[in-house]
């Protein structure tokens, strides 16, 4: 990230505006975002994003739900399994509960409902980058706390030690460090692992907790601090 600000956005700020509305948004999301300081890139579908973000990963990433060639959600789950720390904010025309809930357990920061008020969509957006640099910033020598990596493939215990994660540790600490000191539900957790919540055995999401555990003291010789809170799922102790 490059030093200095327009406004309240940091410059070098790269912002995905993927959304199949050519209309909307070239002549409206782009420019507002460009004057707001975003390094905004407007892409109209999945292939395109995923296309540009193989080259060149974002800092943020503005998705619309209703995608012509993939549903924005399953999207949204993907990219947080690829990489905790990237700022989610998605777009849609509906304002159900259930399409909320939805996205939410798929990892998004934040949910805005169409038509758009661009004053709202960029101080959103600024909103989730602030949290999100929080969560990347290093702990200071001596803070005492575990961290995970940018990358989310492994944890640090606070003796420097480092515990390798495999792909299903990985997805549910990257939710659980993303809300350090915040109850994360079971159902959470468990729709990050996979697409059929309903059939997914929960004793699985135990077994796996118990053995991320067991792996990180005998890599450390320290506890990862990672509580069963009592009738809803997990906390990650910062």
């Amino acid at each position: 990230m490059m030093a200095g600000q327009v406004g309240q956005t940091p410059l070098g700020t790269r912002l995905a505006v993927v959304e199949d509305d050519a209309e909307l948004r070239e002549q409206i999301m782009l420019p507002a975002l460009r004057r707001a300081g975003f390094d905004a890139v407007g892409l109209e579908s999945a292939l395109q994003f995923y296309r540009m973000w193989a080259g060149s990963p974002f800092d943020l990433v503005l998705l619309d739900v209703g995608l012509p060639d993939d549903d924005g959600v399953e999207i949204a789950r993907h990219l947080r399994g690829l990489s905790p720390s990237l700022g989610i904010v998605m777009c849609t025309g509906h304002g159900r509960s259930a399409d909320r809930m939805r996205g939410l357990r798929a990892g998004i920061d934040a949910y805005l409902v169409k038509p758009l008020e661009m004053e709202e969509v960029v101080e959103t957006l600024r909103n989730v980058q602030g949290r999100q640099q929080g969560r990347d910033a290093p702990d200071a020598p001596g803070q005492g706390s575990w961290a995970l990596d940018r990358h989310g493939w492994s944890l640090s215990a606070p003796s420097g030690a480092t515990v390798t994660l495999n792909q299903a540790e990985r997805q549910i600490m990257g939710i659980l460090a993303a809300r350090a000191n915040q109850p994360v539900s079971r159902e959470t957790l468990i729709a990050h692992l996979t697409s059929d919540v309903d059939g997914f055995d929960p004793h699985r999401l135990e077994m796996l907790v118990y053995r991320l555990r067991r792996k990180c003291m005998d890599a450390s010789g320290e506890a990862l601090p990672l509580k069963a809170v009592r009738g809803v799922g997990y906390l990650f102790e910062r």
